[in-house]
């Protein structure tokens, strides 16, 4: 009896199960001239909810529906297409289209709000704004130094490499 008995969750790649898995669709079928609809357009969210061996197996379909849903709008039930023309929000990080690319219209508004009053309420002061910007310089500086120095480096080490007669 105990022999009949099996686990729900069998992770082993059983060649019967792999061969329906690989002939079952990703996702639901659409009409012809329709975009696919993936029921999200967060790709964590989309990734979360396939299994890593489906993946494995159906690798092209999923990047596919990865890079679809990366060009719309991270606004939900909003298919606008953000590859072009798009805006990224500083405060979640995510790509909207103008329509909801206001902080306000998709969720951060009060994010913002707090960052705005406490720049008002405690604003840098003006001698902390200067060496901001002097250490911006002094670092820039030093990057092209080390840049410079480098390529004469390089131009030394390519004439040394000769053989001598």
């Amino acid at each position: 009896m105990a022999d009949k008995a099996k686990p729900v969750n069998d992770n082993s790649c059983n060649p019967s199960s792999s061969a329906n898995v690989d002939s079952a669709p990703l996702f639901p079928p659409t009409k012809a001239g329709k975009p696919a609809d993936y029921g999200t357009n967060n790709t964590l969210e989309l990734l979360e909810r396939i299994p890593s061996q489906i993946v494995d197996l159906k690798l092209d379909e999923v990047l596919t529906a990865v890079k679809t849903v990366d060009n719309l709008c991270d606004y939900p039930r909003c298919k606008t297409k953000t590859s072009l023309m798009g805006q990224d929000c500083e405060l979640c990080s995510k790509r909207f289209c103008f329509k909801h690319g206001l902080p306000e219209v998709h969720g951060c508004g009060l994010e913002k709000r707090r960052e705005a009053r406490k720049e008002f309420l405690h604003p840098k002061p003006l001698k902390t704004i200067r060496q901001e910007e002097e250490l911006k310089n002094a670092k820039k500086k030093l990057n092209e130094k080390l840049k410079n120095m480098q390529v004469g480096r390089m131009q030394k080490s390519g004439g040394s490499n000769k053989k001598k007669k």
